[in-house]
């Protein structure tokens, strides 16, 4: 028997064998279309074994989900605010000196840290409320809303008839 002819596999060549990728571009929020464009194939191609490759999702969504999370904690932390460590540059000259004369002076960049004081973000507060307090009532649902509403108008009903 001779050598298998014919095309290689996409799918083995390009993309199984680049998981590692693939799962660290996914949990890092690049889209398909440039995950497709980092393998070198075309996003039709990449939706195609998407289909086709039941692990190939499993990959997808499972680093979409610590994407998520992260997202979520990023926007708790935002929505309570608070003190957090940046990283900042600064200008500065840099002189060299040989026998006592100035050879070399450039500008460089130093980087050192500071601490800034982030105040609550009220927008990610309400976002988060509606979201993960909806067992608590924070919603905007229209359906909630109007069954809050019902809920009032019968309690009040309720509370007249026996005050009668």
């Amino acid at each position: 028997m001779g050598k298998k002819r014919g095309r290689k596999n996409v799918y083995d060549e390009k993309i199984k064998a680049r998981f590692d990728d693939i799962a660290r571009w996914a949990r890092n929020g690049a889209t398909e279309r440039s995950i497709a464009k980092n393998l070198g194939i075309a996003y039709s191609t990449f939706n195609k074994y998407k289909a086709e490759k039941e692990e190939l999702t499993e990959l997808l969504k499972k680093n979409r989900f610590i994407a998520v999370d992260d997202i979520e904690n990023a926007m708790y932390d935002a929505a309570i605010g608070g003190t957090q460590t940046i990283k900042k540059y600064t200008k500065c000259k840099r002189v060299e000196y040989e026998n006592g004369k100035r050879v070399l002076e450039e500008e460089v960049m130093v980087p050192y840290q500071e601490e800034v004081y982030l105040p609550p973000n009220t927008t990610a507060g309400i976002y988060l409320l509606k979201h993960w307090g909806k067992d608590r009532g924070y919603t905007n649902d229209p359906l909630s809303l109007d069954l809050k509403k019902e809920e009032l108008k019968l309690k009040k009903e309720v509370a007249e008839t026996n005050n009668w």
